[in-house]
């Protein structure tokens, strides 16, 4: 797996997830692990095998799993301040 810091990592989740509106990044760098939460309000981002393809070549791995779904509600009517993501686990 190929070493990025985060601010290098926060560029290209940025670019691969362009289109998809106002999304919400949280990144953590590990020794031999990178985590990468994505979540945006009313529904998850979108996760496509060209999203994964991007992340395996930028880190130069195969090893991407999609650990962690989390759905949190907001508002009963309007669902407002509501949070959907996944976490994508990234290791050599």
């Amino acid at each position: 797996m190929k070493v990025r810091t985060k601010k290098q990592i926060e560029k290209k989740v940025k670019e691969i997830w362009t289109d998809e509106g106002s999304v919400d990044t949280e990144i953590s760098v590990k020794k031999d692990r990178v985590d990468i939460t994505l979540s945006s309000m009313y529904s998850p981002p979108g996760l496509s095998f060209a999203n994964l393809k991007a992340l395996s070549e930028f880190f130069e791995t195969d090893n991407i799993n999609d650990a962690d779904g989390f759905a949190s509600p907001g508002c009963d009517t309007c669902d407002y301040g509501s949070s959907y993501g996944f976490t994508l686990v990234i290791t050599p």
